[in-house]
């Protein structure tokens, strides 16, 4: 059994995202994980002030809010699913906060197999674009693989990849882990 961790940065519910992040997680739990989801748009999430009290405190960060659990969530996760809609040719704010605010550990971010959920209102180019961020805070970690990358394009309204062939694909990789 794999402690699966899905941050889903969607503020909508029913957003395309959100979508395929839900069913990965079915799939997962259908599989016999351990599998914790946080909406960060339902947390509150104050954003990094850079003033390195983490770095002289073991880790502990002077904002008082819900990172401090999402961040045990993190540490115990093997298996992490990042899933974001892509907002002006990048991840959104959400997600960017989740990232700046797991700095207090960046130095111990372990081994993770990790997957990608991406949904955007244009094609595969403007995804691409967007990785940078997600990239660029993989390469952190101890250890990583990215095992699994699920791409929504062209899908500008909520809801609008329900009963694509990409909800089920959600599912197997979610149960495939």
């Amino acid at each position: 059994m794999k402690n699966v961790l899905i941050i889903s940065s969607s503020p909508r519910k029913k957003g395309n995202s959100q979508l395929i992040a839900d069913r990965f997680y079915w799939g997962a739990k259908a599989k016999g994980h351990n599998v914790n989801m946080v909406r960060l748009a339902e947390n509150n999430i104050g954003f990094c002030r850079a003033c390195d009290f983490c770095m002289r405190n073991k880790g502990k960060c002077v904002l008082n809010d819900d990172m401090k659990d999402i961040l045990e969530l993190f540490k115990k996760a093997n298996v992490l699913v990042l899933a974001t809609p892509v907002y002006f040719y990048g991840i959104n704010a959400q997600m960017k906060t989740f990232i700046d605010r797991t700095y207090p550990i960046w130095q111990y971010l372990g081994e993770k197999e990790v997957y990608y959920i991406v949904s955007a209102g244009l094609g595969k180019d403007i995804i691409d674009r967007s990785l940078g961020d997600l990239d660029g805070f993989v390469e952190h970690f101890d250890k990583y693989e990215i095992k699994g990358r699920l791409y929504a394009t062209n899908v500008m309204e909520a809801g609008a990849i329900s009963g694509s062939p990409l909800v089920d694909e959600a599912y197997k990789m979610g149960f495939e882990v």
